[in-house]
């Protein structure tokens, strides 16, 4: 029964897959962008069984196994009712229980990046990307980008969710499935949701299109949001059961400790500044400045040459030509303050370098939207 479950899942992930696919590389009339495309793809779902395929050198504890597991062993789904790891294992319930194998699960979450991917391509302009600076398209082929979001885990929905809040944003369609993205977002990962209304915040306060009813409106939703969730998320996701000073001061400690030597690419909190772990955060490992030590740091080490010679690339762009923020789209404004607020959030905590690589896939989208969206193929001669 079990397998053929899974067989009938698996089959129509698969016609989604090729429906999405076909679908999307008739709106592409370039044969050179269309190749592009078809390779972005396999690579993508090779990041899913490069996953699986070493999951079993792993313990119990990585989250993917974690999720499955909790969904598995526990009885009743009123019992998973939470956030972040909990609300995971709540999510997966029901299809877990039916005997769909982590596998599967692997799958099902790789295509719903896809799906995120395929949507932020839209966004950008699918039918003029051979208009658009390939340098920076090359961010789409990066192993780390397809291994992070093509398993069981928070980032293959968070990129969709944050490719769905841009969408929005784009449109300036501020509705209930608007609210809806937000609540998604704060379930799965609480931090994350308030730095991106915090940035919405900003947002509004900045840009000309909204009046002073619907940016005093905001201000008060937002302190409404943040007096309910701020509480909810100190005792259910961080588990802070007294709200004072001294339970607080006892939970960063107690992290102190339990990040200290956290793996084998481990960062003291203690021992660095913020400014410190955000280069590590953005930029490491690079080789000549840091001791490659595994195949994976290797790979990543040459991502990071490349995401090193993007920096540069805007540098010199932004340097040359200018940047008038005021002048910039509104989707384009909030990946500036979003993509930035969340390179802060992160690096204040970091631990562990591939902890920082995975961080990457919630804020380097944003990055290169803006990017893709402001920097031209060519600009030399203009």
């Amino acid at each position: 029964m079990n397998f053929f479950i899974n067989s009938i899942v698996s089959i129509l992930i698969s016609c989604y897959i090729l429906i999405e696919l076909i679908s999307f590389l008739k709106k592409v009339p370039i044969k050179s962008i269309k190749i592009y495309l078809i390779v972005f793809t396999v690579l993508h779902f090779m990041g899913c069984f490069v996953f699986l395929s070493i999951i079993d050198k792993q313990d119990n504890s990585i989250d993917a196994v974690r999720f499955f597991n909790n969904a598995l062993e526990t009885d009743k789904w009123t019992n998973l009712v939470g956030l972040g790891s909990s609300f995971m294992s709540f999510l997966i319930y029901p299809v877990v229980k039916l005997g769909v194998r982590l596998e599967v699960l692997f799958f099902l979450f790789s295509t719903i990046s896809f799906k995120g991917f395929l949507i932020y391509f839209n966004s950008i302009g699918v039918d003029k990307l051979q208009l658009k600076n390939k340098w920076l398209l090359l961010l789409f082929l990066t192993p780390s980008l397809h291994f992070w979001t093509g398993f069981l885990g928070k980032e293959a929905l968070l990129l969709l969710l944050m490719v769905l809040l841009l969408e929005k944003i784009k449109l300036k369609t501020f509705d209930w499935k608007f609210i809806l993205i937000f609540i998604f977002i704060f379930l799965i990962r609480p931090h994350v949701f308030f730095v991106l209304m915090i940035a919405l915040g900003v947002l509004f306060l900045v840009d000309d299109y909204f009046t002073a009813r619907q940016k005093r409106n905001l201000i008060l939703f937002s302190l409404i949001c943040f007096s309910i969730m701020i509480p909810i998320t100190l005792v259910y996701f961080l588990g802070i059961e007294t709200l004072n000073l001294t339970s607080m001061n006892e939970y960063w400690l107690s992290f102190l400790e339990y990040t200290d030597n956290r793996g084998d690419a481990s960062i003291s909190l203690r021992n660095t500044t913020i400014f410190t772990r955000i280069f590590y955060l953005v930029l490491m490992p690079l080789p000549f400045l840091y001791a490659i030590q595994t195949k994976l740091q290797l790979i990543v080490s040459i991502e990071n040459i490349y995401y090193l010679s993007i920096f540069v690339l805007a540098v010199v762009y932004f340097f040359r030509y200018g940047l008038k923020f005021k002048q910039l789209n509104i989707e384009l404004k909030y990946t500036l303050i979003a993509s930035g607020l969340l390179i802060i959030l992160f690096g204040s905590y970091l631990y562990n370098l591939g902890l920082g690589n995975r961080m990457r896939i919630m804020f380097f989208p944003y990055i290169f939207y803006f990017l893709i969206q402001t920097i031209p193929q060519k600009f030399r001669n203009e």
